[in-house]
């Protein structure tokens, strides 16, 4: 069954790259869950290269309780489980976080908390215009698909938010160009090989949303970030 998956990325850092290795892993393999700062942490896949985690967070939430015998709601606390998954790329310098910018946050909260070794994070410029530069410059086999516009504005006579199906690859190349800070969401169809596709969409706050089946995610995850971070695509 298709899914959609989320994905934030961040650039990453280290003075000492393979101290910080030993230190993170040192660190997750022990970790267990904290009860102090309510999460769990543990690896899923680790290599030369990269280190996959599984994140388990805790959060208090409230829910109005039904006391019977008292005929009255009280107020009561339950703690609220959930979990994401990001990792660290060495070789390319990269973090992804697969979700939004809310996990992308915890994921900074984690390190902060838990991580002695310098480090330095930074944002990857993902604007929708930044991008879209990308597929072209690679010739990557890739359609537009669907484009939202606020502001959208035609001949001072149709004045709006608009979203539509782009049939014309030409209009669409035009429309990023007027509206280059006023799309906010942005869909292409993204051929990898002649079997494999997926629909990829892209957000003004760097967020990338995919759509495919649960087997095809690191296809597609590793054919995002060649896309993205490396010189020859």
């Amino acid at each position: 069954m298709k899914r959609v998956k989320s994905l934030v990325f961040h650039s990453i850092s280290f003075p000492a790259p393979d101290s910080f290795k030993n230190h993170f892993i040192d660190i997750i393999s022990d970790f267990g869950f904290n009860e102090q700062i309510g999460y769990g942490l543990s690896f899923i896949e680790t290599s030369t290269d990269a280190l996959t985690v599984k994140a388990i967070k805790r959060t208090a939430s409230f829910i109005n309780d039904f006391d019977i015998n008292q005929n009255q709601f009280s107020r009561r606390q339950i703690n609220v489980y959930s979990d994401f998954i990001f990792s660290i790329d060495f070789e390319l310098g990269i973090l992804c976080v697969l979700g939004g910018i809310t996990q992308l946050n915890y994921v900074k909260y984690l390190f902060r908390t838990i991580i002695s070794e310098d480090y330095e994070l930074a944002p990857v410029d993902l604007s929708i215009s930044a991008f879209y530069k990308i597929l072209a410059q690679k010739q990557i086999n890739a359609k537009i698909d669907h484009i939202t516009i606020n502001h959208f504005n035609y001949k001072n006579e149709l004045v709006g938010r608009f979203a539509g199906t782009v049939l014309n690859y030409s209009i669409a190349s035009e429309l990023i160009e007027s509206y280059k800070s006023d799309i906010v969401k942005l869909s292409f169809l993204i051929k990898i090989n002649e079997r494999e596709s997926f629909t990829l969409q892209i957000f003004p706050n760097g967020v990338l949303k995919f759509l495919s089946e649960e087997e095809n995610y690191d296809l597609i995850l590793d054919f995002i970030k060649q896309i993205i971070f490396t010189k020859n695509g």
